[in-house]
């Protein structure tokens, strides 16, 4: 199994025929005025690729947000997914979107998404908190 890509964005969702809207793609820096702050929804997109052997079995995922320090971030999101296999032997696909809901980052520094596929890390998600007092800090909250 190989992920094809995984991105964060300000929002994404999928079609039934497998397509793919993207709003705000492509993050990889957040803004805060002061910290802890904690960032109101992001998504994160993943596409994985799987050999005709790895469908029609159901495979776990879990997604950890790691601090700088190499911290794990509240609890893992965790599921469960499957693809069906396709005919003459070619490679399936499962596009996911995951919901990231109040995620609160202590302090700047690099974060990491870890995507881990049936206990293994496949890919890993870059972000970096910065601390700002500009307007492009304004889309993040404060917490005290």
């Amino acid at each position: 199994m190989e992920v094809e890509y995984a991105f964060l964005a300000d929002a994404a969702q999928t079609s039934s025929d497998g397509k793919l809207f993207v709003l705000g793609g492509g993050i990889d820096r957040i803004f805060a005025k002061k910290f802890p702050a904690v960032h109101p929804y992001m998504s994160l997109v993943l596409k994985m690729k799987l050999h005709p052997t790895e469908c029609e079995r159901e495979h776990n995922l879990e997604l950890e947000l790691w601090d700088p320090d190499g911290n794990l971030v509240g609890g893992k999101i965790s599921g469960k997914f499957s693809a069906t296999r396709q005919k003459g032997g070619r490679p399936s696909f499962v596009q996911l979107v995951l919901s990231i809901v109040q995620a609160r980052f202590t302090g700047p520094g690099d974060y990491a998404f870890h995507i881990v596929i049936d206990g293994q890390h496949k890919k890993e998600v870059s972000l970096y908190l910065e601390e700002s007092a500009g307007a492009e800090a304004d889309a993040i909250q404060e917490n005290d």
